[in-house]
C-alpha cells in the first residue's frame, strides 16, 4: 500500500486518534527517543577513543593543519612554491582562520583541531533542532532528529577529525532555520545572508542552502524578499573573495586556478552520482536508510516545500562534488542531514495516528540499524593504532633542523617544523599543469636534503606503489625516494625512510628494510 493510500485511509479511519492510539504514539516516541540517546552515547565513547588516539588524523585533517599553523605565523594561503615549501589547496579560510585563532590563543595543536571541529558539530545539532522547529515538528521530534544526524558515519567523522564539513553544514542549516521564520523581517534576511555567506567561506561548495532559500522565497510568493537574500548574500560573497585576493596578496587566484578543478572531467562529473551511492554503500551504509527513506516521503510532500529544496539541491551539489578526484566519503554529511530534516518536516505534518505511528517506527528503526556500522566501527577500526602514534614516528627521526617530508601535514607541525608538501594530493594535480613544478622536491631527494620521508602506505606493494604513481605525489616520486632513502621503520601507518647516507653499513647487512619494519610492528 502507497503512504498516500495508507494516508487517505487513516484519515478516513481515525480522524481523532483513540487513547490506545495515543499509548502506541508514546511508546513509538520513547523507542527512537532511545535510539537516538544510543546514537549519542556510540558517538562520545567513539569521540574519546579517536580524540585519544588520532585514529582519524589523515592527510587531509592534516592540511587544514598546515594551512592553521602557516597563518599563525603570517602566512595567508602559501604560494605554490616558495621559501618554506610548496602550497595549493582548494580550501576556503574560515575554518583554518579559526583554528589559526585558538592557536594564537595557546591551545595546543591537536586539542584546538579536535574542539573546533566539535563546536561546529554542536552548531549543527542546535541548527536541525531549530530549523524542524520551524517546519512544524514537535519539541521532541526536533530533538531526536538532530540527535539522529549523527546516527551516519560520515557526521560522526567529523566529530572525530579535523575537518570543516560539520561547521560548514552548521551555518548552511542555521540561516535555513533564519530565513523560515513566519515573521522574515529586514533583519532576519541580513542574518541569513550572513550565515550563507559564512558557510561558503568555510566550504566552497556550501551554496545550496542559499539556492534552496532563494527558490522558496520565490515560490512562496516572496520575490522582493528572495531578492532582497540574493543582493546581501553575493555581497557578501564578493567581500569574502575580495578579503581572500588582498590578503594573500594576490596568490589566491594562481592557486585556485590551478587547484579548483582537481583534475576532473566532463566524464567524472557524469559519473559522480554514482560514485557518490558507492562510497555510500561502501563506507556509510547507515546513511542509505534515512535516504532512501526520504525518498519514500519526498512525492507526497509540495515540490515547492524548503525541505524538499534542499534536499534537492543537496543532492545535487553533492553528486558534483563527487565527480572530482579525491572526494572522500566525508562529504556525505550535507546528505544525512538534508534527509533527516525532510523526514521529520513529513513526520511534523501527520496528524492521523496510523501514518504517524508508521513513520515514527520507520524513523526510529532506520537510526538503529544505522547504529550497527558505527559499533563495528568502535569495535573494529577505532582502536587500530596505539595512542602517540605521530610522536613515536617523530622520535624514530630525532629532532633536526632539516625538513621532514610527510604525506600527512600533522606529522612535521608535531615535529615543530613547517609541513614542506602542504597537499600531496594537490602537489600531484598542479604537476601536470605547470611543466618542471616537482623538480625542487625531486632535487631535494637527490641531495637527500630531507632529515627523512614519511608515507602512509607500503609503497611496495602494488596498491602503494599505484596510490603514490596515480593520486599522491606523481610519477618518478618513487623512484627518486627508492634511489636516495630507506625504509628504517614502520610505525603503523607510518613508513619513515632516512637517508642512505645515515645508513649504517653493518645495520644494513644484519637486517634488511622488510625484517626491520616486520619488528616495529
Amino acid at each position: 500500500m502507497s503512504i498516500t493510500a495508507l494516508d487517505e485511509r487513516a484519515k478516513s479511519v481515525m480522524n481523532t486518534p483513540t487513547s490506545e492510539e495515543g499509548r502506541v504514539l508514546r511508546r513509538l516516541q520513547i523507542f527512537l527517543c532511545a535510539t537516538v540517546v544510543l546514537i549519542v552515547v556510540v558517538a562520545a565513547i567513539r569521540a574519546g577513543v579517536c580524540w585519544g588516539n588520532t585514529r582519524y588524523l589523515t592527510p587531509t585533517n592534516g592540511v587544514w593543519l598546515a594551512l592553521a599553523t602557516d597563518l599563525k605565523d603570517g602566512l595567508f594561503y602559501r604560494p605554490l612554491l616558495g621559501p618554506v615549501g610548496y602550497g595549493g589547496t582548494r580550501y576556503f579560510p574560515l575554518f583554518f582562520v579559526l583554528y589559526a585563532l585558538l592557536l594564537k590563543l595557546g591551545v595546543p595543536v591537536l586539542q584546538s583541531g579536535y574542539l573546533l571541529s566539535a563546536a561546529g558539530l554542536v552548531l549543527l545539532l542546535v541548527g536541525t533542532y531549530r530549523l524542524t522547529r520551524r517546519l512544524g515538528a514537535e519539541s521532541w521530534l526536533s530533538a531526536c532528529s538532530a540527535g539522529a544526524v549523527l546516527a551516519a558515519g560520515s557526521v560522526q567523522l567529523s566529530l572525530l577529525s579535523i575537518h570543516d564539513d560539520g561547521l560548514a553544514c552548521a551555518l548552511n542549516v542555521c540561516g535555513l532555520a533564519t530565513i523560515s521564520h513566519p515573521r522574515l523581517i529586514r533583519s532576519r534576511i541580513l542574518l541569513a545572508s550572513v550565515l550563507f555567506t559564512l558557510a561558503w567561506s568555510t566550504k566552497v561548495t556550501t551554496a545550496f542552502g542559499f539556492v534552496a532559500a532563494f527558490l522558496w522565497l520565490i515560490f512562496a510568493g516572496l520575490s522582493g524578499k528572495a531578492w532582497e537574500l540574493a543582493a546581501e548574500t553575493a555581497c557578501g560573497y564578493l567581500a569574502v573573495a575580495a578579503g581572500l585576493f588582498f590578503a594573500s596578496h594576490g596568490r589566491i587566484a594562481t592557486i585556485f586556478k590551478a587547484c579548483a578543478s582537481a583534475g576532473t572531467s566532463p566524464i567524472r562529473t557524469l559519473l559522480g552520482p554514482f560514485h557518490m551511492l558507492s562510497v555510500a554503500v561502501r563506507d556509510d551504509p547507515g546513511l542509505l536508510l534515512f535516504f532512501f527513506l526520504a525518498l519514500i516521503v519526498l512525492p507526497n510532500r509540495t515540490a515547492r516545500s524548503l525541505p524538499v529544496l534542499f534536499f534537492i539541491t543537496t543532492i545535487a551539489v553533492t553528486a558534483f562534488i563527487f565527480g572530482s578526484p579525491g572526494t572522500s566519503w566525508n562529504h556525505l554529511l550535507d546528505l544525512q542531514v538534508a534527509s533527516v530534516i525532510i523526514i521529520a518536516a513529513w513526520l511534523a505534518d501527520k496528524d492521523a495516528s496510523l501514518l504517524k505511528q508508521v513513520g515514527v517506527y520507520s524513523f526510529a528503526l532506520a537510526t538503529v540499524l544505522a547504529a550497527i556500522p558505527v559499533v563495528h566501527l568502535l569495535q573494529a577500526e577505532d582502536r587500530v593504532y596505539p595512542s602517540r602514534r605521530f610522536e613515536r614516528a617523530i622520535a624514530v627521526i630525532g629532532r633536526t633542523p632539516s625538513p621532514i617530508l610527510a604525506e600527512n601535514p600533522l606529522l612535521p607541525v608535531l615535529a615543530g617544523q613547517r609541513p614542506y608538501v602542504m597537499d600531496p594530493f594537490m602537489f600531484r594535480v598542479v604537476r601536470q599543469h605547470i611543466p618542471h613544478f616537482a623538480d625542487t622536491l625531486f632535487e631535494g631527494l637527490r641531495k637527500q636534503a630531507f632529515s627523512a620521508v614519511v608515507l602512509t602506505k607500503d609503497a611496495q606493494t602494488e596498491t602503494g606503489r599505484s596510490w603514490y604513481q596515480n593520486d599522491i605525489f606523481g610519477p618518478g616520486f618513487l623512484a627518486a625516494l627508492s634511489e636516495h632513502y630507506r625504509v628504517a621503520s614502520v610505525l603503523d601507518d607510518q613508513y619513515i625512510y632516512l637517508p642512505m647516507s645515515a645508513a649504517s653499513p653493518e645495520a644494513e647487512a644484519s637486517t634488511s628494510p622488510r625484517e626491520n619494519c616486520i619488528r616495529e610492528h
